[in-house]
């Protein structure tokens, strides 16, 4: 007898397969309720940065310019939520562009060296908590940088085969290459590494902008920042301190930095109340980062140091990436020169950051030298680790 043998037909599969899908959706959507709740709020979100953005657009066609508190630095928008450490845009704004300054969460902005404003979010991580002898950095969407921890001092001890360690007591580690102190940061575990050029732009801007770190506690052209121990009195790297109030510390002719400026103060204050010792002076720092020589930044002149503003070619790198954001700023706001070096072609050097302790003006939160190679090993070089 002949036995009919009946199947699914194309339609039947396509129906099945339909209705799992559906009824997959369903389950996903009643175990994982704070999907749909994130993708609201993330909606709402990009809502009101276009609504921010739409309305310094508009500012921008009626006055000619952007509001005059928004420059080269990212920097939160004050709101009703946010108040400190922002700038205010609200008369600016408000009512005439924008009913008020949305706050459904943080919102940053900068203008980028194409004149543009961005709006942006502001990159945190709630949860991080630095280890101790870390302090926490702020992030900066301008350098895509989220939250990250820093060593408070100098690396203290390291090499390829010992990790990292940093204490205000012992003079800095020094005498290592570039190599060996990546490794020395990565042996302290996960997340642990040699902070990068990104990560000390991230710092470095952030100290430009806070009012306490300048002379007469007021940015300007007419003031500066301190650069640190780099008058070579004494002609050597120094010891820190676990007193933060005192960043004169270690030297011998009496001089005080507490409670007060001074131009070869130790220690720098970030948006965040932290406080980081030696970013500036003391020893130059790697990072992580390198260049061929044909790609630098260089002057018409060829001078191996070179003020900032005397930049006309940055080379593969970006105004951003290398100095203040202030066009005019240089070595007379004491943020340092550049060392460009006779390197050139495809020979590969090494970020170096910071100066140190005989570097006088050259020293600086921007300072910046690319003469060395990654095996550069030198008594006045050291390093820094972060965790991210």
């Amino acid at each position: 007898m002949n036995k009919k043998r009946k199947g699914f037909t194309l339609l039947e599969i396509l129906l099945v397969i339909t209705t799992i899908g559906i009824l997959s959706a369903i389950v996903l959507v009643a175990i994982n309720p704070n999907r749909q709740i994130n993708q609201a709020r993330q909606s709402v979100i990009n809502s009101e940065k276009n609504t921010i953005e739409k309305a310094l657009q508009q500012y921008l066609i009626d006055t000619g310019s952007y509001p005059t508190a928004i420059d080269g630095v990212q920097r939160k928008i004050c709101s009703s939520t946010v108040t400190t450490d922002c700038i205010d845009i609200t008369t600016d704004l408000v009512p005439t562009y924008i009913a008020g300054i949305p706050s459904s969460t943080t919102y940053t902005v900068a203008r980028g060296n194409d004149g543009r404003v961005y709006v942006n979010t502001a990159t945190t991580q709630a949860n991080l908590v630095c280890p101790t002898g870390y302090i926490k950095v702020p992030g900066n969407i301008l350098y895509q940088t989220k939250d990250f921890c820093v060593m408070k001092y100098e690396a203290k001890t390291g090499s390829a085969t010992v990790a990292a360690t940093t204490q205000a007591t012992g003079f800095p580690q020094v005498n290592i290459n570039q190599t060996n102190a990546a490794t020395a940061c990565s042996l302290n575990g996960a997340g642990y590494g040699l902070i990068t050029n990104a990560e000390w732009m991230t710092i470095a801007r952030n100290i430009e902008v806070q009012s306490s770190n300048w002379s007469n506690n007021t940015i300007s052209n007419a003031n500066s920042l301190n650069r640190g121990h780099s008058d070579s009195s004494p002609a050597s790297a120094l010891v820190a301190s676990t007193n933060d109030l005192e960043g004169c510390n270690g030297y011998t002719d009496g001089r005080s930095c507490t409670n007060q400026w001074h131009a070869n103060k130790r220690t720098h204050t970030l948006s965040n109340g932290e406080i980081i010792w030696d970013i500036s002076g003391n020893v130059w720092e790697w990072t992580s980062d390198t260049i061929q020589g044909q790609n630098k930044p260089n002057n018409s002149s060829g001078a191996f140091w070179q003020q900032w503003t005397a930049i006309n070619n940055f080379g593969t790198l970006s105004y951003d990436l290398t100095r203040p954001s202030n066009t005019s700023w240089n070595s007379s706001q004491n943020m340092g020169q550049y060392y460009a070096g006779t390197v050139t072609g495809t020979t590969t050097v090494a970020f170096l950051r910071g100066g140190r302790w005989y570097d006088t003006t050259v020293a600086g939160v921007f300072a910046l030298s690319l003469l060395n190679a990654p095996s550069l090993t030198d008594d006045s070089v050291g390093f820094r680790c972060v965790l991210r």
